[in-house]
This record gives C-alpha cells, structure tokens and sequence, in this order.
C-alpha cells in the first residue's frame, strides 16, 4: 500500500458508520474520539488509500489555538499514514491562522507519547475523566437559576478569572491569562442557554456553570467566594438537573493537580482514565 496515493477527504455521511467502526477497532484509543463523532462529524477529515478509509483525525477550526488528533486503523500502523495526516491537517490549520496545536491521548500509552513527541509536540497537561454513578442528591432548594443572555458579561469574568487562577496553581500553563469577553462567545452561550446555570447571592453571580449532555463541562465559583461551600452545593444541583434529564451517569473533565478534585472525589465521582494533553506551535 503506497502512502503517496493518499486521499484527504471531509467525511461524509455515507462514511459514517465506517468511521465509527473503525474506532470500535482500539476502544481505549478511540473512544473519546467517538464521543465527538457523535456530536460534531464536521470536525473530521478522512484519509483513503485504494478506495478504503484508513484513518481519521479530528481538525478543528483554525483559531489562534486549534485541536488535533489522529486516529489510524490498527492493521495500517507504522507505514507513515498518521505523521502523514498530521502534517496534511497542520497545513490546513496554518493556512487558518492557526498558531498553537493541541492533541491529547490516553495515558498509558507510550506508542502515543513517542509518535507525539517524534512530530515536536511537548507535554502539556493531564485531566482526568471522573464520572458519578447513582441516587440524586438530597437537596433543599438553591439560589440557582437558568442562565439568560443578560448574565454573559458577569458570568464570563467569573468563568475566565476562576479557570485562569487555577491554571496557575497547577503551573501547567505558563501562558495562561484571563480570556476577555467577545461577542461571538455571548452569541455562542445564548444558543443553549438551557444548559447554562448560575448561583447567585444577594442578586449577585457568584457562581456559573455548562453542561453537554450528561457532562458537567464547566464549574466555576467567584475566586473570593471559593472554600464556602457553594461549588459542593452547586455540583449535586447540577448532577441531579442531568439525573432528572434522564442520564445515569454523571461526567466530568478535572486538570491533574486541580484542588477542586477534592471536592469530587468526596461527591463519589471516580476517576475512569486519564488523558494526556500535548501541545505543538506550527
């Protein structure tokens, strides 16, 4: 099978099940790449050699700092097809005004470690997959309400300051500043208002947070405000809004280091893997 005779191809619905099948072939590799096939497959490109789909990579938008990461049939590894897909994908993703690339592999898996670092990517940081499984918490009734379009500036500068000061506790992050605020973002925001909460006391925000699916993706408390208290109530009103959406499982993303790791460890949220985040400037 002759690399040269590549074919990079957005995928295509037809292709769908093929890829899906294909990730089925390394479980503990793919599967977190399946979880965003299933909500995003825009995101993906494929590679074909004769007419069969042999890899798969996940290219997001261009932006100042993008996402990439590659997934190649088992069958089909160690001929070049996957540093050859990256190179294809860091091309279109410069072209884009990309400067930073990230990519992110389950730990354990020194293959990937090598393969990363071979194509200049350097260790970033790690987070760990945690999910809770079980009865709704007993709760008496919260200040906490459904975020609206008006909360976006107040909601933001908690959300930005909160994540950038725990970056820095971690050290992981050298760059890391406050994100600002942007009109694309509080567009973005508005469009699933339903799954944006605050907690507010005395009418101020003092608390916000998202969630994606059965996923509590973000959760963020007023840095002068945290150690009251407010994030554990928070945290089991928002696992009992997603258990009362129908989900059993409750899951969540936490920085290795994050103090808040504390917090979900006593909540009962165990930690499934843990995922490796390295990073590459083009």
């Amino acid at each position: 099978m002759n690399i040269a005779n590549i074919r990079y191809e957005q995928l295509i619905e037809k292709d769908y099940n093929v890829a899906k099948a294909l990730l089925s072939y390394d479980v503990d590799v793919g599967e977190n790449i399946l979880r965003v096939l299933a909500e995003e497959p825009e995101l993906f490109i494929t590679a074909v050699i004769e007419n069969k789909l042999v890899a798969l990579a996940q290219v997001n938008e261009p932006a100042a700092q993008s996402y990439l990461t590659v997934f190649v049939d088992p069958s089909f590894r160690k001929q070049g097809i996957g540093s050859a897909m990256v190179k294809y994908a860091e091309t279109k993703l410069l072209a884009g005004g990309t400067q930073l690339v990230r990519s992110s592999f389950r730990a354990g898996h020194p293959s990937s470690l090598t393969f990363s670092r071979k194509l200049g990517y350097d260790k970033y940081f790690s987070s760990a997959l945690m999910q809770r499984t079980g009865a709704p918490f007993p709760l008496e009734e919260l200040p906490v309400r459904q975020y609206t379009n008006v909360d976006y500036l107040a909601s933001q500068s908690l959300y930005a300051t909160a994540f950038h000061e725990m970056r820095v506790r971690v050290g992981c992050f050298p760059d890391s500043v406050i994100a600002q605020p942007s009109e694309k973002e509080r567009k973005a925001w508005k469009k699933d208002v339903e799954d944006r909460f605050v907690y507010e006391i005395n009418g101020e925000i003092v608390a916000y947070s998202h969630l994606s699916g059965n996923e509590l993706s973000s959760i963020s408390v007023r840095t002068d405000l945290q150690g009251l208290g407010i994030g554990r109530k928070f945290v089991m009103f928002l696992c009992n809004e997603i258990y009362q959406r129908g989900s059993a499982n409750v899951d969540l993303w936490c920085v290795v280091g994050n103090n808040a790791r504390n917090l979900y460890d006593s909540l009962g949220f165990k930690e499934k893997h843990i995922m490796e985040f390295m990073r590459k400037t083009l």
